[in-house]
């Protein structure tokens, strides 16, 4: 009895024993299967938000570039207005016309101090419109865009459009004095569409544009909140935790992720500030209950089966860790390169944007391999992949703790350095450049490597949201600067030197179109007979302007047209245009006066340049002797026979012959004693030397220059007439014609004969 009461309670302690043990047991296995539940659930929401956050930031880059498509398009046309394209309401109104068509605005308007234009599409221009007349956003984006500052209209109701819009503006100056404001409508609705794009995998997000006083601007085709809401604080999906959290967030300016639920649908609120009118971003995401269906399985299995805790706890152990592992997959397969183990191009990318939010001062280069193809078809793919898995171990202990290195697609290699100084970044390259030529493979072949390399910093840079893929573009524009010359080679990024090659590609693929299309126009600047006051001549020049009305002067085309050889067509060009308007003169019984067309060296001496200027004035059925042709001192230099050979062919066709611009810089006596000329024009810098009334030496030397002529019977012409004291000068001297802005500007040929053909002087 007793030994069984002894066995029945060493079977109750055993049992209590088990009990406790188990009990302990599920608790683990309880608070275990807890734990990663609450671990993976905060993985799936920092993915969640992440992902959330990455859509938002791109619909405020694209929001952000609509914006600055509309804001270049204004400057652009801004920059090319002078105090004349200001003037004549009526044909400001026309050209705004032009521009809103073609560019798809809805509308468009320029205002000075009081009144102004209004552009609508479809509907009659406006012109002589008050402002205060105009909605109230408006107003206030006029008001801000008058104070100098580029401005963008809060979203409003167009009654002129019947249209949602915003209006973009920019401030016009004229002679660096702010003259007005121009404005351009956009469509609210652009911004709609720009919401319709998702970004989120799997998922849909809905996106909305509202103010910093909560009231929605734009909302999004498909919304989870009703149409009838006005503004954000009247849902009563949210708790008012969640508005007082939303409007501590708006107060600061500052983006924030919210929880809320509709029915039995949880949903994610990201707020992100746009940087512009006090706008802000609203994503709204439904969330997927991703581990709905293990929680209630593995609460089920504790209450029914507690022996299958253990299982259930492998089983979500074994789901976390494959959670990570996949992850940990994603994140190695986005953003690393699998060949040297490093940042690829995404992943170096969005370092970089990390680095830009921190306000550093850095550089980022990008080395190339030049013609690593033929590295490829020499040694071999398994070759060529060891030698970028060198140089990829080698940039890793070059580079700082803080800087890192990333691989493109083949040989493009991305430096990060935390350094701006351009000779200390050179000296670095050029270092890595030698020691990547030490590799042990390169050493054994007599194959010679060479690299190239651009650099770009941040040092002067606008640190704005695009600061990032502004920089990559700028490196490699200048790695195709450094790919130049066959030799190893750093060229670093200049944004002067980038916006003249700019310039110089759209001369130089434009000129041939605009040349059929008779975008060269014939201007001419009158030359006066000092005797008697009458109109002596004119010197015909030129301008481009554009289809889009833009003027280019000839300073901005020329020199580059005097590399690529297009001189000579254009000098044709011209020459044809003032043939062709000096037998306009003869048509309408108007007596002509000569016109002199600069001619270049390389039209100078092609072969048959008399025979095709000769044809031109048979064609024209006009006298050669109405042509001047003005040459330059250079062009005889070293070859004053063959130059009096030329200049005698075309003086027996009629034609005079000028020298143009002497006296700016050397000049010399003898070439235009040699010179068989006709007329001596004396540049401009010779006249400011004299007429500073303290240069009596220079003065002399122009009184013997003139007395000279006289003697050779040349014609002298002086240029750079600005004032009557100028002209009093020149006619003291001697000077048979004067030129210059004092007499008037270069006009187009049309301003020309009305002011001094038709007017008379």
């Amino acid at each position: 009895m007793e030994k069984a009461k002894t066995g029945k309670t060493s079977l109750q302690k055993r049992s209590r024993k088990i009990t406790a043990v188990a009990v302990v047991v599920s608790v683990i296995l309880l608070a275990g299967g807890s734990l990663i539940h609450v671990l993976l659930q905060d993985i799936l929401e920092s993915t969640t938000d992440s992902r959330i956050r990455m859509a938002a930031a791109e619909y405020k880059s694209n929001l952000l570039r609509l914006v600055e498509n509309d804001i270049q398009i204004l400057q652009t046309l801004e920059s090319f207005w002078e105090e004349r394209d200001i003037v004549d309401e009526e044909e400001l109104a026309g050209k705004l016309r032009e521009v809103t068509e073609k560019n798809d605005f809805p509308g468009m308007a320029y205002f000075g101090k009081d009144v102004g234009i209004l552009i609508a599409a479809g509907k009659e221009n406006e012109t002589g419109v008050s402002y205060e007349t105009l909605p109230e956003p408006m107003q206030e984006a006029l008001a801000r865009a008058g104070e100098g500052e580029t401005a963008i209209s809060d979203i409003y109701d167009s009654e002129n459009m019947g249209r949602e819009i915003f209006v973009v503006c920019v401030p016009v100056t004229v002679d660096g004095e702010l003259r007005g404001v121009l404005a351009a409508a956009d469509l609210a609705s652009r911004v709609g569409e720009l919401f319709s794009e998702q970004f989120i995998p799997n998922g849909y997000s809905y996106v909305h544009l509202i103010g910093n006083d909560g009231m929605f601007r734009v909302r999004s085709r498909e919304s989870s909140i009703p149409e009838d809401m006005e503004d954000i604080f009247s849902s009563p999906n949210l708790t008012d935790r969640v508005k007082e959290s939303i409007r501590a967030v708006m107060e600061e300016e500052e983006s924030g992720m919210f929880m809320f639920r509709r029915g039995n649908t949880r949903y994610k609120l990201f707020l992100e500030p746009v940087g512009l009118n006090g706008w802000y971003l609203l994503c709204v995401n439904p969330l997927k209950e991703v581990v709905g269906s293990i929680y209630w399985i593995i609460t089920g299995t504790q209450a029914v089966f507690i022996l299958i805790l253990a299982f259930c706890l492998l089983v979500i152990v074994s789901g976390f860790r494959l959670l990570r592992n996949n992850n940990r997959q994603l994140i190695q397969a986005a953003y690393v390169d699998p060949l040297t183990e490093s940042c690829n191009l995404p992943g170096f990318t969005k370092k970089m944007e990390e680095a830009c939010g921190r306000n550093e001062e850095f550089s980022v280069a990008v080395l190339n391999i030049y013609q690593f193809k033929f590295i490829n078809e020499i040694f071999g793919r398994q070759q060529a992949d060891q030698l970028l898995r060198y140089i990829g171990g080698l940039l890793g202990k070059e580079l700082a703790p803080e800087e890192f290195y990333g691989r493109a697609t083949g040989d493009f290699f991305y430096l990060f350095l935390m350094s701006t100084d351009r000779r200390e970044i050179e000296e670095r390259i050029h270092k890595i450049m030698r020691r990547i030529k030490d590799a042990p493979f390169l050493q054994r072949s007599s194959y010679h490597i060479l690299f190239y390399c651009g650099v770009t910093g941040t040092q002067g840079q606008e640190r704005n949201g695009d600061l990032s893929s502004r920089m990559m573009t700028q490196v490699m524009f200048a790695l195709d600067k450094a790919g130049e010359t066959h030799q190893d080679n750093v060229w670093f990024y200049d944004i002067q030197l980038h916006e003249k090659e700019k310039r110089e590609n759209y001369i130089e693929s434009h000129m041939h179109q605009a040349l059929e299309n008779g975008e060269f126009r014939l201007y001419l600047q009158p030359k006066i007979n000092l005797k008697d006051g009458s109109l002596a001549g004119a010197e015909a020049l030129v301008r481009w302007i554009t289809d889009e009305g833009k003027m280019m002067f000839p300073n901005d085309f020329i020199p580059l047209f005097e590399k690529n050889g297009f001189c000579t067509r254009l000098d044709m060009y011209v020459m044809e245009c003032a043939c062709r308007h000096i037998h306009h003169w003869m048509e309408c019984g108007i007596r002509p006066v000569p016109i002199s067309v600069n001619q270049s060296r390389l039209l100078f001496y092609e072969a048959d340049y008399p025979e095709r200027l000769k044809e031109l004035v048979d064609r024209y059925e006009i006298p050669a002797g109405l042509i001047t042709l003005e040459i330059l001192e250079g062009l005889a230099i070293g070859n004053v026979e063959e130059m009096n050979e030329r200049i005698s062919l075309l003086q027996k066709a009629g034609f005079r012959i000028s020298m143009d611009d002497f006296g700016a810089g050397y000049s010399s006596l003898n070439v235009m004693g040699a010179l068989k000329i006709d007329e001596l024009k004396l540049d401009r810098a010779f006249l400011m030397e004299v007429s500073q009334g303290n240069n009596l030496r220079q003065k002399a030397v122009m009184e013997m220059v003139i007395a000279l002529t006289r003697r050779l019977r040349i014609a002298t012409v002086a240029e750079g007439v600005e004032t009557k004291e100028d002209e009093a000068l020149i006619r003291e001297l001697g000077c048979d014609a004067g030129q210059g802005y004092y007499y008037s500007r270069p006009v187009s040929a049309e301003e020309f004969d009305g002011r001094f053909i038709g007017a008379g002087l």
